[in-house]
């Protein structure tokens, strides 16, 4: 719902000086008309409005007064008159790059791909944007390169969940919000499918060496969008990825293998607005189609396509709302890939006890559906509250365009707060929360309930605390034995604290933690990450933060082994203990030249302990719910002679782990001339699996040292002009 949502990616060309004076500080901007869009009206009327930044005061200053009490983030705009006879433009921009890059790795004398320690790669593209008409433009781009774009964030999943990680390239980023159609944590469009790592990992024969591409070419991606006259808004992208290939190399024989389909991505999104947009009605559609020709890639679905609805209602001055949402989804593939699907952590159609699901290995299409009703009162005024209701039938599928970490779901939430945006007392704002979830499954079971409540103060000072605590009581894991029987898990306590200095002085702190314990000792966790930033100069800011965090959890899942016709899930305690920290230095030189660096290193070490199988997984007592075994462990190898349902042995491989990577960028702009640039790159790279594994976090850290680091060096020119 607009108004408290921002979005700062747009990044025009333009011209801006900044001045201080006896009594003021002066900016002047020289913004030219091709970065702008307006009709071809001779006489106009714009909306304007100039909002400033105070970050000393952390106060904002409107040129159109904002009433703190409002709606949304600005919904009041000014007017400017008496614009006449501007120039029809074209709004052609044209941006080619070229850059040249050096890899360096450790040699390998016996492997053809590494025996030189070093690679050498050039490349071109380039970037368009291209006026339409008044109202809408195409952004377009050809080979595009994101070698300055930052790292992702080390992490060590062990969930049977996929990892969700924030978008960071520009072409995606600048007018993302038009294609936005999300709820309850599930989005209908993540753009980081497009260009991700190649889906398949080629068999390798003995004495045979495999280079494998990083990621999926973006051969070329279109977007168009803009709003007309009438409040219609429309967004439309459309990519193309490569055909990636593997090559592999043995004695006396080269081949290749395909690892990714050449694949078209599509997305189309409208809005229209009603009643000086107070209601909004709009829809969605997205496509994926891979043009598989390769039998090793039928794991992977053909087609994918879906579809949604979604209504904003606001009344009483946008007071109170109602957003209501629907989506559906329809997916054809091989068998292979749709019984993927039916057996992905999304759904488990294979669990026994649920019996309302059937898993068919002969399926070639999967359907489902999906939505929300949320009704509230929205940010204007002291108290805010809502109540929604989500679901996800068992067959919506939205991961070949959109992010969706589970189906089979129906949830209900309410909230009701009370935020006070004024001083009061020694209060600059403060604000309490309750909320409630209760979820349940398309087997209309109930599954879960929790319950939550959290504070926040700001204080006069500019410092800031805040808290919460929550309660999960006893609830149904389906999930938790990745395609077993759902268990009963105890209930879960959690609180987490935050404390931050004022973000307006030149040193700058701030300090979260969390714990949570479970019943039964089943499980307990703790974290905490600080961060400091400090800026010795007005032009340099220097940051770091670290974080640590400790997991141990009774009922981590392992694995799951087929004995006498019947599957045995195996669990056990895992300790767990996490380290990372991020380094940051940004530098302006000048207005045009600019320094920074991001370095992070992380380590995950788990130890494994007190196995057990899954036996009776709802009983009253918590202890009934699984047998002890007491593995004997050869090697790298756990051997069970029997189970409590079964005198046949088994073995699995010992979970124990050590992960550590080291990661950083160092990046040198200059903006030679208004919209072109040249960029410097360093790219450092530093990982270790060790599977098992029996360093502490420290030790894992340190032992990077003795890794031989990937590095890239990367020279980029572009040259911004307009037609």
């Amino acid at each position: 719902m607009n108004p408290s949502n921002t979005d700062f990616n747009w990044n025009a060309v333009w011209y801006v000086k900044t001045g201080m004076e006896d009594s003021a500080w002066t900016a002047e901007f020289e913004i030219p008309l091709s970065q702008l869009r307006y009709s071809g009206d001779d006489e106009q009327v714009w909306g304007l409005h100039c909002w400033r930044w105070i970050d000393r005061l952390q106060e904002e200053s409107d040129w159109e007064p904002q009433s703190s009490e409002g709606p949304g983030i600005l919904y009041l705009f000014g007017e400017i008159h008496g614009i006449r006879g501007l120039p029809k433009l074209r709004r052609v921009e044209i941006l080619p790059y070229t850059l040249g890059k050096l890899k360096e790795f450790k040699t390998e004398p016996e492997n053809p791909f590494a025996d030189k320690g070093r690679s050498w790669l050039g490349n071109a593209g380039v970037d368009a944007k291209i006026g339409l008409s008044s109202n809408f433009t195409a952004d377009l781009t050809v080979n595009p390169d994101f070698g300055q774009v930052e790292s992702d964030p080390s992490v060590m999943n062990l969930s049977a969940f996929e990892t969700f990680y924030e978008e960071k390239r520009p072409f995606f980023l600048e007018g993302r919000n038009i294609f936005s159609f999300d709820f309850d944590n599930t989005n209908m469009f993540y753009s980081r499918r497009i260009g991700h790592a190649p889906s398949y990992t080629p068999d390798v024969n003995d004495n045979e060496y495999v280079k494998n591409p990083d990621n999926t070419t973006i051969l070329s991606a279109l977007k168009i969008s803009g709003k007309t006259a009438g409040g219609l808004s429309v967004g439309v992208l459309q990519s193309i990825t490569n055909r990636e290939l593997a090559t592999l190399r043995g004695p006396g024989t080269t081949r290749d293998v395909a690892v990714e389909p050449l694949t078209s991505y599509a997305i189309g999104r409208i809005q229209q607005d009603f009643e000086e947009g107070n209601s909004t009605l709009g829809g969605i559609v997205t496509s994926t189609n891979r043009f598989i020709s390769d039998p090793q890639l039928n794991f992977m679905n053909r087609s994918a396509y879906t579809g949604g609805l979604d209504l904003l209602h606001q009344w009483n001055d946008k007071e109170f709302y109602v957003v209501a949402k629907i989506v559906g989804s329809t997916i054809t593939g091989s068998a292979d890939a749709i019984g993927a699907l039916q057996s992905s952590s999304a759904r488990y159609y294979q669990r026994p006890d649920a019996s309302y699901l059937r898993y068919d290995s002969t399926r070639t299409q999967l359907s489902g559906y999906g939505g929300s009703v949320k009704v509230g009162k929205g940010s204007k005024g002291f108290w805010r509250y809502s109540t929604a209701l989500n679901w996800r039938s068992p067959g919506l599928d939205l991961n070949d365009l959109g992010f969706m970490q589970t189906a089979d779901v129906i949830k209900l939430e309410n909230s009701v707060s009370y935020f006070v945006n004024q001083p009061v007392g020694i209060f600059r704002t403060y604000s309490i929360g309750l909320s409630q979830t209760s979820t349940g499954d398309f087997g209309i079971r109930y599954l879960s309930s929790s319950f939550s409540t959290n504070v926040y103060l700001e204080f006069l000072n500019k410092w800031a605390f805040s808290t919460s605590l929550s309660c999960t009581p006893q609830s149904l894991d389906t999930r938790i034995l990745r395609g077993g029987n759902g268990m009963l898990v105890p209930a879960l306590w959690a609180a987490n604290a935050y404390v931050r200095t004022d973000p307006s002085e030149k040193a700058f702190f701030d300090c979260s933690s969390g714990v949570t314990a479970s019943a039964h000792s089943s499980s307990r966790s703790f974290y905490v990450q600080t961060e400091l930033s400090v800026m010795p100069l007005p032009t340099l800011k220097l940051s770091a933060s670290v974080n640590y965090s400790s997991n141990l959890d009774n009922l981590q899942y392992v694995d799951t082994k087929p004995v006498n016709n019947e599957k045995r899930y195996i669990l056990a305690r895992i300790r767990q203990h996490s380290l990372g920290a991020v380094f940051r230095i940004d530098y302006n030189l000048t207005p045009e030249l600019s320094l920074q660096y991001y370095g992070s290193p992380f380590a995950s070490v788990g130890r494994y302990s007190l196995f057990k199988e899954a036996s009776n997984l709802r009983a009253a007592d918590y202890s009934d719910r699984f047998s002890v075994l007491d593995p004997a462990l050869k090697g790298n190898t756990y051997e069970v002679g029997g189970g409590y349902a079964a005198t046949a042995g088994y073995a699995f491989g010992n979970p124990d782990f050590a992960f550590s990577q080291f990661r950083s960028i160092l990046v040198f702009r200059w903006e030679y001339m208004p919209g072109s640039q040249v960029y410097l790159v360093w790219s450092h790279e530093r990982t270790v699996y060790l599977q098992p594994g029996d360093d502490s976090v420290g030790e894992a850290i340190s032992g990077l040292d003795h890794v031989f680091p990937n590095n890239i060096f990367l020279v980029k020119c572009s040259y911004w002009f307009t037609l």
